[in-house]
């Protein structure tokens, strides 16, 4: 497992509804956004997919340490997802 640590710049609930062309279900979905620096010193944005928002809000400007694991489709740039309870 790897962490994940950076400021919290957001924690809400995106989706809801139904897509009007295809009528799919479109989920709710808890998202974190999280900024970084990358090895070059530039800021970074993660959005992470998490189960519960639970107190992420009340974090909101601080740094946070989030479990997650690494994913890459194809050739694309490699990606996290939320991986376990939070530490």
């Amino acid at each position: 497992m790897l962490i994940l640590q950076g400021i919290l710049r957001a924690a809400t609930t995106l989706g809801g509804g139904t897509n009007k062309k295809t009528g799919e279900v479109i989920p709710l979905r808890n998202v974190l956004q999280v900024e970084t620096i990358d090895g070059r010193g530039l800021v970074k944005m993660d959005t992470i997919t998490v189960p519960d928002l639970a107190d992420y809000p009340s974090k909101i400007g601080d740094q946070v340490n989030l479990p997650v694991r690494a994913w890459a489709p194809g050739n694309a740039a490699i990606g996290f997802v939320f991986e376990g309870a939070a530490a």
